[in-house]
């Protein structure tokens, strides 16, 4: 099946992205591989079909930055992060904070659907990574306004922390309050990691190094010794090869680099912490819609209303613009 997979790939000339955290059987046999944001990058230039091994916001992305190629997607698979941003919840939340008279400018996790990309780019608001959440929040401050941070609200919450801002949950005690106002989201998968998770290592190995995801709770982050993206993650631990790491992210990942960079490796949790959405696409979803492709009959190719596409493109410019 591998074998024809790559077959199919050559003679339609099309180009396989696959995210960090894709089965290994996907991930191996990729043209392109990294967290979701530098893969829509990697793939802006590209003159060729694209199939985008991902979820569902990562095609949608790929596309609003490339609208002039077919882009795939062997399994439509929804990020529950990105489903609790829905798009009447997030108008909700918008219609309270003018209600409530704040002066707020949005900043957008890049894990939400187009359709709330396009909400932040006509409120002139901006997209932001894991990586990049940073620079972005401080490009907010800059404009004396509060931040509507959405979906994630770990995140919002830990880049405050860092930044020395108050943060608080939209519709919390005092939240009109905070530098930093979050939408009550989060992802499922970095909600499994505990404190006492890091406890139970660090009792175990002193010298442990613990390195986690932002999308932890700010109550895991504050333990660990090193916080960062996907990407952040991965050179991190190519920096330390042969020191013991308890990483909380997600399992393929944290398991690929245990088997090809460093086997001192660990995974901070008492249950496996895969990715439901991510592990919806398998090699045999990919053989599937190959062969179809194959046969003139291609499905799951993402389209995007030219308007949603137009105000999000607006939301991802203005993130690439404060971030170049």
């Amino acid at each position: 099946m591998i074998n024809t997979i790559k077959k199919l790939l050559k003679k339609h000339n099309i180009t396989l992205a696959v995210h960090y955290y894709e089965k290994d059987e996907i991930f191996d046999i990729a043209d392109l591989t990294g967290d979701s944001l530098e893969l829509a990058k990697k793939t802006i230039n590209l003159k060729t079909p694209l199939i985008f091994c991902g979820v569902s916001f990562m095609g949608e992305s790929a596309k609003i930055l490339n609208p002039s190629i077919p882009v795939y997607m062997p399994k439509l698979a929804s990020c529950s992060m990105a489903r609790m941003a829905q798009e009447q919840k997030v108008k909700k939340d918008i219609e309270l904070l003018q209600k409530e008279n704040i002066d707020f400018i949005p900043v957008c996790y890049v894990n939400s659907s187009a359709k709330i990309k396009a909400i932040v780019g006509e409120l002139n608001g901006s997209i932001c990574t894991s990586s990049s959440a940073d620079k972005i929040i401080k490009w907010a401050i800059k404009q004396n306004k509060k931040i509507y941070f959405l979906p994630d609200k770990n995140l919002g919450q830990n880049m405050a922390k860092i930044l020395n801002l108050k943060a608080s949950v939209i519709r919390e005690d005092n939240w009109q309050k905070s530098d930093i106002i979050c939408f009550d989201g989060h992802c499922s998968v970095h909600q499994l990691f505990m404190p006492e998770h890091i406890d139970f290592y660090k009792e175990r190995f002193p010298d442990i190094k613990i390195a986690v995801h932002p999308e932890c709770s700010p109550e895991v982050c504050e333990k660990a010794d090193f916080i960062g993206s996907t990407s952040q993650i991965l050179n991190y631990v190519k920096a330390h090869p042969n020191e013991k790491m308890a990483i909380g992210t997600e399992f393929n990942f944290v398991n690929r680099m245990k088997r090809d960079i460093n086997p001192n490796i660990y995974i901070l949790s008492s249950t496996k912490p895969e990715c439901p959405s991510m592990n919806e696409t398998t090699a045999k979803e990919l053989y599937d819609l190959l062969i179809a492709i194959d046969k003139g009959t291609p499905y799951n190719e993402i389209k995007v209303d030219e308007k949603i596409a137009k105000n999000a493109l607006k939301s991802l410019n203005q993130m690439m613009e404060i971030t170049k």
